[in-house]
């Protein structure tokens, strides 16, 4: 670990910079780099430098140090989504905020990120969807975030730079347009949700113990969300998805099953587009953005493809 005080590169000098804006500069400490960021085959500590941070008489801490080209991905209020988090049980403390900055309690050995491996267990699965439900049952934050919203900021986006669309997108995209008309008519009550289904950002304690973790898009949403999302990370067979849908919300009606399978190409859709668009606009071209976005769309195109999607959109 690297000495408080004694940066000597760019990153080095990035942590101090952020242990300052805490007010954390001045006692003796010590830090390393906690996470390496990566993008495929899953995106993991691409939006923040992840750090953890050793100061003396405090616990240890994991810090989170927004970078500049990920400004956009981070929401104003993740500090606040992370403390209600904490709040349910289900998420870290969080220790301070500062600007670009949050520091929250550092999960040790045997706290690990889950990998997908981890998540075929259904009890495993199932834990985590008992962990979101505790969110879901807190009630709003008071802040709304649509995941139809953000497809279409992020399409114009990658539009306005030149990203490199697919050649489908516009068949796509009109699929969600299709998909939050019938959601919208069918309706839904919004409340707190992770809006993140990503694996790595579930931690387990190999012992039956869940922490979710990341709550940069979190907001007021529909549940379902959460549930389809985290369902099309995880399962490859639909009935591995119905018996969390049974386990989740007691039985797997059909409306219920196709608001989780539209859910899921639109949490596809999203992050495809997240990733042919970071691919141009970050400074760290090392980083396999444009790779983990193929495979985000081809997911999708798959999942459109389905012979029963109309079907799931008429039985909203």
């Amino acid at each position: 670990m690297i000495a408080l005080g004694s940066a000597s590169d760019p990153f080095e000098r990035r942590v101090e910079a952020a242990l300052a804006r805490l007010g954390w500069s001045g006692r003796p400490g010590r830090y390393a780099l906690a996470a390496a960021p990566v993008a495929s085959p899953t995106h993991r500590a691409v939006a923040s430098d992840c750090v953890r941070v050793e100061i003396e008489g405090q616990a240890p801490a994991f810090l989170k140090i927004r970078h500049d080209d990920m400004a956009g991905d981070v929401l104003p209020w993740a500090g606040a989504a992370a403390a209600r988090a904490a709040a349910c049980g289900v998420g870290p403390a969080v220790i301070a905020a500062g600007a670009g900055v949050l520091a929250l309690e550092w999960l040790p050995e045997p706290w690990t990120y889950a990998r997908l491996g981890d998540l075929q267990s259904s009890a495993v699965a199932a834990s985590v969807l008992d962990a979101k439900a505790r969110l879901h049952a807190s009630g709003p934050l008071g802040h709304a975030v649509s995941p139809f919203e953000r497809v279409a900021a992020l399409a114009r986006e990658a539009q306005d730079v030149g990203a490199p669309l697919p050649t489908d997108l516009n068949r796509m995209l009109a699929a969600a347009d299709l998909a939050r008309a019938a959601i919208t008519a069918a309706g839904f009550d919004p409340t707190f949700c992770h809006n993140d289904g990503i694996a790595s950002n579930v931690m387990l304690d190999r012992a039956g113990g869940v922490r979710l973790v990341d709550f940069d898009l979190a907001g007021d949403n529909d549940p379902w969300f959460d549930i389809g999302a985290f369902l099309n990370e995880t399962c490859e067979f639909d009935a591995d998805r119905r018996a969390l849908i049974e386990h989740h919300a007691g039985t797997c009606r059909e409306p219920l099953f196709a608001r989780a399978r539209l859910y899921g190409f639109l949490d596809d859709l999203m992050w495809g587009l997240w990733g042919i668009t970071r691919a141009v606009t970050s400074v760290r071209p090392t980083i396999e953005f444009l790779k983990y976005a193929q495979w985000r769309h081809l997911r999708a195109r798959t999942t459109l493809n389905q012979r029963d999607f109309e079907t799931w959109l008429r039985i909203l």
